[in-house]
């Protein structure tokens, strides 16, 4: 709880908000603490929508449901670099002309997967989350009739020990290629039941609560179809990192589908409502994932249309869009992408390593 309430008056000091009548108001005795702490990541939300009001008109700030640091980061980027796959070159055997506008979930509306948002909860799982969420979307793009399979990120978490530590963070690369040597399992949201996993951790509602990822299991849970975890698998054929271009970033998501990419969040970011982010204000809060399903143009600002896994009260239920082609926040620099065993079009394009 002291930890939690430090880190609060710290977002406070950055902000330029007076912290003293927090932490009188936290001495208050029998006051209730909870309501401390949402009191003040209140007075911080409106702060943060404030400055942002005065320095830009391309995106709105609002305050979350949850209170600020509840919203969990979870990417290693000291260890992005060193891990990132081997480059995938595109070579289209017959020219594409892209769109201004693109949203995957138009081009593709077979695929449910690419219109639900995950909650990764108190755990810092986005690494895993948003993987797992492009294989899903990629399997069904991919394969035969657009078959459905919800990979889930129990096998990430738990079994990826190359991926990183878990909750307490992790790497893109890793994880991409994890599903290409071992292959994931299915899985479904907390407490549904639904997959071989579901995945362990509810809403994270207290910023001084922190999840610890399950142990790795060989065994699905008791109401799956299938007991074996290695009979659930599916796998990927080929994993590969994208080049940190914008033109070859919309040329990957346009023939194959959403993409997974790593950015640098700063506080202001978690209280985005709409419009296209730009980081205005406030400290960083450390590396995050995300995927990315497509692009447009918002007011003569070019964007990346993202989703995020921080449930649909978040953002735009979920959603948000970030400048493009600046690879603001290194938003263009670490994204990774593969292919499922199932390929369709076969006859449009190839890859070169």
């Amino acid at each position: 709880m002291i930890r939690a309430l430090l880190l609060l008056v710290c977002c406070q000091a950055a902000l330029s908000i007076d912290s003293s009548s927090f932490i009188k108001q936290a001495q208050v005795p029998g006051q209730n603490q909870n309501s401390v702490q949402q009191q003040a990541a209140s007075r911080a939300s409106a702060n943060i929508a404030a400055m942002v009001r005065n320095r830009t008109n391309s995106w709105t700030a609002g305050a979350p449901r949850q209170p600020l640091s509840s919203y969990r980061v979870g990417v290693n980027m000291e260890e992005l670099e060193s891990k990132r796959l081997k480059p995938g070159i595109l070579i289209l055997k017959e020219d594409i002309d892209l769109p201004e506008q693109f949203d995957a979930r138009d081009k593709w509306p077979q695929c449910p997967s690419l219109r639900e948002i995950r909650n990764q909860g108190c755990c810092g799982s986005c690494w895993a989350i948003s993987a797992a969420e492009a294989f899903t979307d990629r399997w069904c793009i991919h394969s035969p009739e657009h078959t459905t399979f919800s990979f889930g990120s129990f096998d990430l978490i738990s079994c990826c020990h190359s991926c990183g530590d878990g909750c307490q963070g992790g790497v893109l690369g890793p994880a991409w290629d994890y599903w290409v040597q071992k292959g994931v399992s299915s899985g479904g949201p907390y407490n549904s039941k639904q997959g071989c996993h579901s995945y362990p951790f509810d809403t994270c509602h207290s910023p001084d609560e922190d999840d610890d990822a399950p142990k790795c299991s060989r065994k699905c849970q008791s109401s799956y179809s299938v007991q074996d975890v290695s009979k659930d698998r599916r796998f990927g054929r080929v994993a590969y990192s994208v080049v940190a271009d914008e033109h070859r970033i919309m040329e990957e998501i346009f023939v194959n589908g959403p993409v997974q990419a790593a950015f640098q969040v700063y506080l202001d970011f978690k209280t985005y409502k709409s419009g296209v982010y730009r980081h205005v204000t406030g400290p960083l809060e450390g590396g995050h994932a995300i995927k990315i399903l497509g692009w447009g143009v918002e007011n003569g600002t070019k964007y990346w249309l993202c989703s995020n896994s921080w449930g649909e009260d978040w953002g735009d239920h979920g959603f948000f869009k970030i400048v493009r082609g600046e690879n603001h926040l290194g938003i263009e620099t670490d994204v990774h992408a593969g292919l499922p065993h199932y390929r369709k079009h076969k006859e449009m394009f190839e890859y070169d390593y």
